[in-house]
């Protein structure tokens, strides 16, 4: 029977060990070092990333700040060009409106200095009435003579509104309605007068015609010295 004799090494086993648990704790610390390191690198893309990020929304919103600031002054600008045109287009009725008044007085002196045949004489030449408030109005007559006067036209004067009352024809004498300080109707004058004042109508009543006459007092009426107004022509 034969015997096999091996030496015993306990310190080698330690050894082997320490080497096992050294490589483990390298392996292991290898692969620390090696994720830090990517963490690392993705931190910083990252970092860089948000960085790049915040600088392109920096300038989106500088951009836009400066639009807003352009869609303002256009918007201004248009604002002042609706106002200039609106301006512009009232100094352009206010023009017309000038123009138009210088046309009918131009057109009321010719008439008076040089009137077209079978117009000379005393006239009726215009009836205004104007609504002051509620039930009270104002009027204004003009009478003209044309051409070559000598002496001067005098005579009375008698307007009547003809209107509905109480679903009945109605006549008024202005003479009657209206305010005391008018005074009386009467005319003198060589080549135009106005004559104005104030009336009130009474409650209810619906007027629909004005009719003017003249009585001179040479005592020759013509037709021309009566006339009629329709009231909404004549209502200011």
């Amino acid at each position: 029977m034969a015997f096999i004799i091996k030496e015993h090494r306990p310190g080698r086993w330690r050894i082997i060990l320490a080497v096992v648990v050294s490589l483990w704790v390298a392996s292991a610390w290898l692969a620390y070092e090696t994720g830090w390191s990517q963490s690392n690198h993705d931190f910083s893309q990252a970092e860089s990333r948000q960085k790049k990020l915040q600088k392109e929304l920096d300038e989106f919103r500088a951009l836009n700040d400066e639009l807003q600031a352009r869609v303002s002054r256009l918007q201004r600008t248009a604002q002042v060009d609706r106002e200039a045109k609106v301006e512009l287009a009232k100094e352009v009725k206010n023009f017309q409106d000038q123009q138009a008044e210088l046309r009918e007085e131009l057109s009321f002196y010719k008439g008076i200095i040089s009137p077209d045949e079978g117009d000379a004489g005393l006239r009726i030449y215009s009836l205004s009435i104007m609504q002051a408030e509620g039930s009270l109005y104002h009027y204004k007559l003009v009478l003209t003579q044309s051409g070559k006067n000598d002496s001067l036209a005098k005579g009375g004067v008698k307007i009547t509104i003809q209107g509905i009352s109480e679903e009945k024809e109605k006549n008024l004498d202005l003479n009657e309605i209206q305010l005391a300080e008018s005074g009386q109707l009467s005319y003198k004058f060589r080549y135009f007068q106005e004559l104005s004042g104030s009336f009130r109508l009474p409650e209810h009543y619906i007027p629909r015609e004005v009719s003017v006459r003249l009585t001179p007092r040479s005592g020759k009426v013509s037709n021309k010295l009566v006339r009629t107004f329709d009231w909404h022509e004549v209502r200011l």
